[in-house]
């Protein structure tokens, strides 16, 4: 008789089967519903503690809604800008897909087909927030994850009356197609929840592919209450470098609290934009001097390859370790992420460009109606997340896209300037 060793498991092994059965989980892992888990939560939130998404094979080519021309946010249930941008959020694709099915009712639409989904012996999917699905778009673009495509992705975040929010896993950039972005025949469209098909986009040669979905569900422990509405406001009071902050306190840099972490982070806890007299146009991103493929800021690593280190670079708390790496490799010169990191402000010199998410993250709180707050104006901004040897990432405070934008932008007669506004971290 031969007697064979037991076979070794893996603390990460017994993790993951713990997660499938409803256990702790963490990011990757198989949940319950046998989704990937995308999003797990160090304390229990309003929606739950994990968000497990899934790839439908079925519901590729189906529209947003059946009423494309129409919002379905209405004045009567509170300030319809705030609760588009709430609706961006994680744990906001249950509530954004049920508002979708109400409004349109019966027939073959993306939020319909997703309420409906029935997999893994789960009935509770639904279509993911545009956060959310950024979370989905980060898993699958550093892992190998069956079934999802590099092609566009319906979310169920609705940005204006007449488009909602989609993003291309291509690379990430987040759509809705306003503004003359998204054009057929060169021709620009007036609705994209209508469509089953992604536009193609100038420049990006991204095909036109018909809309996939991929659905999403909470599970695990909960607490607290979602606020009805979360409408940004400068509240006029002052906090400390300890805290605690609100969102629109003044910092103890001198510039307003627009995001809260929940909890110390190895970053800090909340993150604080620097004043509208500190802002200034027409930098480019880079040290012009420099060829970024003789001098790249990012080359593989036995870890990371420089593709994945740049979708890490996108993230929250990133911002201050870009600047400070964009600043070791151009050295001395006139670029976006020099002055913020030359920026002294209220005694403070650790301010630093913002990363996407951390940008992101300031549109939102800052884009209240007609007047902005603190002074931010309806362009395009600098973040400090590389997308390529020749472009970076940048937010467009109008209305919120992401695009990606040549390094060496500088104002031109038919080239608008674009923005830097430093932020700092701290608590």
């Amino acid at each position: 008789m031969v007697l064979c060793a037991p076979k070794t498991v893996s603390a990460a092994e017994v993790r993951a089967v713990s997660c499938a059965k409803g256990g702790r989980c963490a990011v990757g892992n198989i949940g319950p519903g046998g989704g990937r888990i995308v999003v797990a939560s160090s304390t229990p939130q309003w929606w739950g503690s994990y968000i497990e998404a899934r790839p439908l094979k079925g519901g590729r080519g189906l529209p947003w809604s059946l009423r494309p021309t129409e919002s379905v946010y209405s004045s009567a249930t509170g300030d319809v800008l705030r609760q588009r941008i709430d609706a961006r959020g994680w744990g906001m694709g249950a509530i954004n897909t049920q508002v979708i099915v109400q409004h349109s009712g019966e027939g073959a639409y993306a939020a319909k087909k997703a309420l409906d989904t029935y997999a893994g012996g789960k009935n509770d999917w639904f279509l993911p927030s545009r956060d959310e699905l950024d979370s989905i778009y980060h898993l699958a673009s550093l892992t190998t994850w069956r079934g999802m495509y590099k092609e566009a992705y319906w979310s169920s975040s609705e940005n204006s009356t007449n488009f909602a929010w989609y993003q291309m896993f291509q690379d990430g950039t987040q759509f809705t197609d306003e503004h003359g972005i998204g054009k057929i025949d060169d021709v620009a469209i007036t609705s994209n929840k209508d469509k089953t098909r992604n536009t193609k986009h100038g420049g990006s040669g991204f095909r036109s592919l018909p809309f996939r979905l991929v659905v999403v569900r909470y599970f695990g422990p909960i607490a607290g209450s979602r606020n009805a509405s979360t409408v940004s406001a400068l509240t006029g009071r002052s906090c400390t470098a300890s805290g605690p902050c609100s969102l629109g306190d003044l910092g103890p840099g001198g510039g307003i609290v627009f995001y809260d972490a929940g909890e110390h982070k190895t970053w800090g806890r909340y993150l604080e934009m620097a004043p509208a007299s500190t802002e200034v146009a027409g930098l480019p991103w880079k040290n012009l001097s420099v060829v970024d493929k003789k001098r790249p800021l990012y080359v593989n690593t036995s870890r990371y390859s420089a593709r994945v280190q740049r979708i890490i670079a996108k993230r929250m708390g990133m911002g201050r370790q870009n600047t400070r790496l964009i600043v070791r490799k151009y050295g001395v010169a006139n670029y976006a992420a020099r002055y913020a990191a030359d920026l002294v402000f209220n005694g403070h010199d650790d301010w630093f460009l913002p990363s996407e998410d951390e940008l992101n993250e300031m549109y939102k709180f800052a884009h209240v109606g007609e007047l902005p707050l603190d002074g931010t104006k309806d362009s395009f901004y600098w973040s400090s997340s590389e997308y390529d040897f020749n472009n970076a990432w940048t937010v467009n405070f109008k209305d919120g896209q992401q695009f990606d934008r040549e390094k060496y932008n500088v104002p031109t007669p038919t080239v608008k300037a674009l923005r830097v506004r430093a932020v700092r971290a701290f608590g």
